[in-house]
């Protein structure tokens, strides 16, 4: 299988030779999707856990099962498939099997009723065990949804968290989805944080379809996981990482699951001592290592970055690489937005809608960003709840997205429906909560 490309993208392709600092994206690129692979298939295993508490009763646990059902029309009898329902009990409605027929999802949804109240950790637990004794070949991954508060069984999100980071290392990884203004978001995404997956949100039940679709995108898509970036500074340079990443027990730094024709993606700040002008200097070498689509493990090296050493003039002259610029602005943003995400929690409007000004004067110039401030301000009258989940997922996407090789410039929010081409776990979305309806 063809291995994956590592490119450095310097924000200015020069260093200072009175030392000082320089931002370097480091991209991790997919080959495009050969043709004649159409017939091998990436064998998944499912745990979907869905919550059936009192408060999803009505429109939310039709939609979640709805979900249940897409995603059960679409895997393939290679695919297995478990279903977990919990209140205050857990059921398991369907043990894991192989996706042969629909009916027998049909059958498990058909009773499901909501009541009681929300033994999350129970409900996750009773997935993963499901997925016990997976193989290199298969995917192995528990799709959570909640509404609520866990307040039933185990509570503590620590306790969760490192269950879930157990978990991914013996190849069960967890993705989330929270539905309204009441998930417990920092566990939510904390759990997906530390299992190895993604972590998305609906603002109303008919948006829970897009985020279980864009998961099962991603799934069908896949080209690498359980991605791993080494970084080997040259003599003279210090990494600081930009990005919020996980940092593994081998120093090597956790990158999300990758997928053919996308690239994922770093951001470090090299600190470097003085050199002299006129030379060449070596700054950064790198390393990556993934599991492939059929459990091979691959690795990929990228020559030695190396830059000229310039005097202040001649780096003043460089123009700025605009990819490297456009990623570290939306870095910039998800940082600058923590403190707006806690007064949106606290209900403060009035400070909530000055720390947007503050944001548009920082980032207006960014078409997504000031597109996702203008969203967030309509939200922050609407909703504070809302808008606070709003943001902290926005950080997410702006942080540790997946982009296309090919990327254009934000012109528009990319859940349109016209957007059909492009893969949904791609897109730009002005809002994290909506998405396309069906």
């Amino acid at each position: 299988m063809t291995q994956p490309t590592i490119v450095f993208s310097p924000l200015q392709a020069g260093v200072p030779a009175a030392g000082g600092a320089l931002d370097v994206l480091v991209r991790v690129q997919a080959p495009d999707r050969p043709a004649d692979l159409a017939a091998t298939h990436l064998p998944k295993r499912l745990a979907l856990v869905v919550d059936r508490s009192g408060s999803m009763n009505g429109q939310p646990l039709d939609e979640a099962l709805r979900c249940v059902a897409h995603i059960a029309s679409h895997l393939t009898p290679q695919d297995a498939m478990a279903l977990v329902v919990y209140d205050d009990q857990v059921d398991t409605l369907l043990p894991l099997q192989p996706m042969r027929s629909a009916d027998a999802v049909a059958n498990a949804i058909a009773g499901v009723q909501a009541g009681g109240m929300t033994d999350l950790h129970g409900g996750w637990l009773a997935g993963a065990l499901q997925l016990e004794g997976g193989t290199e070949q298969t995917v192995s991954r528990v799709i959570l949804l909640s509404d609520g508060q866990a307040n039933r069984g185990e509570t503590n999100v620590a306790a969760i968290e490192a269950q879930c980071r157990e978990w991914l290392g013996r190849g069960v990884s967890t993705t989330t989805v929270g539905l309204g203004p009441k998930f417990n978001e920092a566990l939510m995404i904390g759990m997906a944080r530390t299992g190895g997956g993604q972590s998305y949100f609906g603002q109303t039940a008919t948006d829970l379809y897009d985020s279980f679709d864009e998961e099962l995108s991603l799934l069908q898509a896949m080209y690498l996981r359980d991605i791993g970036l080494k970084l080997l500074p040259a003599p003279g340079v210090i990494v600081e990482m930009v990005s919020p990443a996980l940092q593994l027990d081998n120093g090597s730094w956790r990158m999300t699951d990758l997928a053919w024709g996308a690239e994922t993606w770093l951001a470090v700040r090299l600190h470097l001592s003085p050199a002299a002008a006129g030379t060449s200097r070596d700054l950064l070498a790198a390393s990556v290592s993934g599991t492939a689509l059929d459990g091979t493990p691959l690795q990929a090296h990228a020559p030695v970055l190396q830059l000229p050493v310039l005097d202040a003039a001649a780096l003043q002259a460089l123009p700025r690489n605009e990819t490297a610029y456009t990623r570290l602005e939306e870095l910039a943003f998800a940082k600058a937005s923590e403190q707006l995400h806690q007064l949106a929690k606290r209900g403060d409007l009035q400070a909530t809608q000055r720390a947007l000004g503050v944001l548009e004067k920082r980032f207006g110039h960014h078409p997504w960003l000031k597109a996702k401030i203008e969203q967030l301000r309509q939200l922050a009258d609407e909703d504070s709840e809302m808008m606070a989940k709003e943001v902290n997922y926005s950080t997410i996407r702006m942080s540790k997205r997946l982009v296309s090789k090919q990327e254009t410039a934000y012109a528009g929010d990319e859940t349109d429906t016209s957007n059909s081409v492009m893969p949904s776990f791609l897109r730009k979305k002005l809002s994290e909560g909506k998405g396309k309806q069906h």
